[in-house]
């Protein structure tokens, strides 16, 4: 049986939280983009309510100049419907996407004292239950016929950051979703196989933004690696932090 593939539909990156308006969102956000694209990928950012639109648009811009597409879609990833949609949005704009990349949100503060039910909540649909909504979307659009055909398949990577390693105690229910998505990573590479893999990222303020993309790209087209966790940090999760009462 000979399956023909549409490029124009898998090399397509669907790339979430990463056009916050903290400097290292930015950062990461126009690493992404641009690294996926000097590869020969097509791009769709994820924005979530509230954040400047003047940020994606240049973001698209400097896209389209390095003969790729980008759209911005819109969507609030606290609400597992619109993380779910996205894909769907994607396909429409752009094509299936052959890699959805999670950029895990920034935290609020809690602390043992203070965390409550809500605080977990808010922070479990922002940094689990939404990557495991793109996920399972991911695995719904991939065709049947990537089980048997590697070309078709996809891929999810779920980018952290250090409170996976040195979690933070003024952000308890962020390095416990830290910890929980990590985890679920390996899970779901089990559970998604063959027709997506699943892998980890994981950043630091030590490697230049630019780094970070470049391994996010080996991950999206490296078929022989899922469920594996990969640290991008300069070394970062070697140091212990700064002791302190709230840190």
């Amino acid at each position: 049986m000979t399956v023909s593939a549409d490029t124009s539909t898998l090399r397509v990156a669907l790339v979430t939280g990463a056009l916050g308006s903290a400097a290292d969102a930015a950062s990461i956000g126009r690493a992404l983009a641009t690294g996926f694209a000097r590869r020969g990928w097509d791009v769709a950012l994820q924005r979530s309510p509230g954040t400047p639109l003047a940020g994606a648009d240049a973001l698209v811009a400097e896209v389209a100049a390095l003969g790729r597409r980008a759209v911005v879609l819109d969507a609030d990833l606290a609400l597992e419907a619109e993380a779910a949609a996205l894909v769907a949005a994607c396909g429409a704009a752009l094509g299936r996407p052959a890699c959805a990349v999670f950029v895990s949100a920034s935290a609020g503060a809690d602390d043992a004292h203070t965390v409550d039910g809500a605080s977990l909540a808010g922070a479990l649909a922002r940094n689990v239950t939404a990557p495991l909504a793109l996920a399972r979307a991911l695995a719904d659009a991939t065709p049947d016929a990537a089980r048997e055909h590697e070309a078709l398949r996809a891929c999810a990577i779920h980018v952290l950051d250090q409170a996976l390693f040195h979690p933070a105690p003024a952000q308890l229910s962020h390095a416990l979703m830290q910890a929980a998505l990590n985890r679920a990573t390996s899970a779901l590479a089990l559970a998604l196989a063959p027709k997506v893999r699943v892998a980890a990222l994981v950043r630091g303020h030590a490697a230049h933004a630019d780094d970070i993309a470049a391994a996010a790209c080996y991950l999206a087209s490296a078929p022989g690696v899922t469920g594996a966790t990969l640290t991008v940090d300069g070394g970062e999760h070697l140091v212990p932090p700064a002791a302190g009462p709230n840190e």
